[in-house]
């Protein structure tokens, strides 16, 4: 028996009691396992204490919160019985039920067994707003997901061992969401699965948060689906397969098309000293990302070593290569987090304030050099559209940010101190006030703007330069690479290329990067052959640089590549 607890120090002894004594009369070997998830009241100390007071009783503590799911997980790989159970430690399901529940699997023949509140037979006593969300949810679920099940979040069920163990691998929610993804897989495998009416009662407040886990657990509702609808590719590392295939796809489709011989025959006449060149070049850009990130915490009160924060922009941008949708900038926050202990506002925000200088920076440099090649080609539509999207979102995210600078300011004057709302609107409202306000000390104030896009542009200026002197790699180029025109060419493709990669299409946007390279370079005159092999070499070389520094920074952290690219899947369901 499992009893996941957080925070629940006034409820776990008392739990346990009243677990030992109906289990007794039930069986007479049985165990108890408290899988106490990071509590911060004292729970881990009575549970301590419980265990060296029953033998029957086992404690599993983790320093930091895991999520339900991680923690039942954990518990059960570490149980010893043939009937896993786990139970609310409220005790909101009458006990009475127990035997029920087990006898279900270990003498009816059911696979999993579930108490439900939502079917004819139950007695339930709830708020109407989560009677009202969760009857709406466990629609969905049945709806979508084509569950026979009517209540899938119960806190009251048992499993035959041998059954959930082949389920808990392909189990990727780790919170809430996890009953649910385990019973929807469960009759998608054919397991015999046995909903039965229970009296339940709840008093005190729900650690379901309405808002944000059961909006979260909406989002997963549709994420499995694609999951069922299509196994294996749309979900866990079925997702990077499916994306690093369409980039391989894409670069072999444009090889072939160019001439694959006439590509490999540039390699070969290309100048190996100017590559490596190249490289050292782009090697000078990473210590002046980590200055640039730097110089953007401590205008946020938080001061940390170069060479750590270089490490962590190595390990993030690693992550993106492997990733799609830049979603490895997560694991930047991960490291901020267990190494610096460094607030979740001040790392999305911080990060988001470099993205943003980013696009200023490559917006800017696309908007200059298209004016300084207006003369001698007209843009692509897509271009053309590219830069006035990107040119849109950073108009409008300053404007956002002005207007919260102004009204904090006007806040303070009228009032002498922000509000601080209590209750779940108000945490929601100031989290994004600390959000945005932290980004405007950044954006706004004219010292620290100035800064951070000088500096971008530094980063930004060093990327086209590695790109120009892989260009001059090639003399078959054919072209006066020292002309404004071609300099200018070279900073839009650079700009272009890397605007492209803000779309989540591929891991790294290898493919799109070097296909809007080679379409901006064919607008100057050169080789679309020559210009896709430039492309291809560019890319090579600063995603190589990537994950090498990228995993000496792991090895100097003590980290592992699973553990950070596990981590953007975690935060984003968080």
């Amino acid at each position: 028996m499992v009893l996941p607890a957080y925070n629940e120090a006034a409820n776990i002894e008392k739990t346990v009691i009243v677990t030992a004594e109906t289990l007794s009369k039930i069986t007479d070997c049985f165990e108890i396992i408290i899988a106490e998830d990071g509590s911060t009241d004292g729970t881990d100390e009575i549970a301590s204490r419980l265990s060296k007071k029953y033998p029957y009783v086992v404690h599993l503590h983790s320093d930091k919160r895991q999520g339900r799911g991680r923690a039942l997980n954990r518990a059960f790989k570490a149980s010893s019985g043939e009937v896993l159970c786990y139970i609310d430690v409220d005790l909101a399901t009458d006990m009475k039920y127990l035997e029920k529940l087990v006898k279900a699997v270990s003498t009816e023949g059911y696979d999993f067994a579930t108490g439900s509140r939502m079917i004819l037979g139950s007695d339930v006593k709830r708020p109407f707003k989560r009677e009202f969300a969760s009857g709406g949810y466990n629609f969905l679920v049945r709806f979508f997901l084509r569950s026979k099940i009517y209540d899938h979040q119960c806190g009251f069920k048992a499993f035959r061992r041998g059954a959930l163990f082949e389920l808990l691998d392909e189990i990727e929610n780790q919170h809430w969401f996890w009953d649910t993804e385990l019973l929807v897989r469960a009759q998608h495998k054919g397991y015999r699965v046995m909903e039965f009416p229970v009296y339940w009662r709840h008093e005190g407040p729900s650690k379901v948060n309405l808002v944000k886990d059961v909006g979260g657990m909406g989002s997963e509702v549709f994420r499995l689906r694609k999951e069922l609808s299509f196994p294996g590719v749309v979900s866990g590392k079925g997702k990077i397969f499916l994306t690093a295939t369409l980039a391989v796809l894409i670069l072999a489709f444009a090889a072939t098309f160019l001439g694959a011989a006439d590509i490999l025959e540039n390699v070969k006449h290309a100048s190996f000293r100017t590559l490596v060149l190249a490289c050292l070049v782009y090697c000078i850009s990473w210590p002046l990302r980590g200055i640039r990130f730097q110089q953007i915490l401590k205008r946020l009160g938080n001061q940390y070593g170069l060479g750590f924060l270089t490490g962590s922009i190595f390990i993030s941008q690693s992550a993106n290569v492997i990733l799609p949708a830049r979603i490895g900038d997560l694991s930047r926050m991960y490291i901020l987090k267990k190494r610096k202990d460094l607030a979740f506002t001040t790392s999305l925000s911080s990060l988001t304030v470099e993205r943003v200088f980013d696009i200023v920076a490559i917006t800017s440099i696309a908007i200059l050099a298209s004016s300084g090649a207006a003369s001698s080609f007209k843009l692509a539509s897509w271009m053309d559209s590219l830069i006035k999207l990107s040119g849109l979102a950073v108009i409008l995210f300053f404007a956002v940010l002005f207007v919260v600078s102004f009204r904090e300011g006007h806040t303070k004057k009228r009032y002498g101190k922000e509000n601080n709302p209590d209750g779940l609107s108000g945490k929601i409202k100031d989290f994004a006030y600390t959000f945005l306000h932290q980004m405007s000390i950044v954006a706004v104030k004219p010292g620290a703007f100035l800064t951070v896009t000088a500096s971008s542009l530094l980063i930004w200026g060093m990327d086209i330069l590695t790109c120009f002197l892989v260009l001059k790699a090639f003399p078959e180029a054919g072209v006066d690479l020292y002309s404004t025109f071609m300099i200018s060419l070279i900073f839009l493709a650079v700009a272009i290329g890397n605007i492209a990669k803000t779309f989540p299409i591929t891991p790294g946007a290898i493919g799109t990067y070097e296909v809007a390279l080679t379409a901006v370079f064919g607008l100057g005159g050169i080789k679309p052959e020559v210009g896709f092999t430039v492309a291809v070499l560019d890319h090579i070389i600063k995603n190589s640089i990537t994950l090498i520094g990228g995993g000496f920074a792991l090895s100097e952290l003590g980290l592992r590549w699973k553990e950070v690219l596990c981590t953007n899947t975690d935060y984003l369901k968080g």
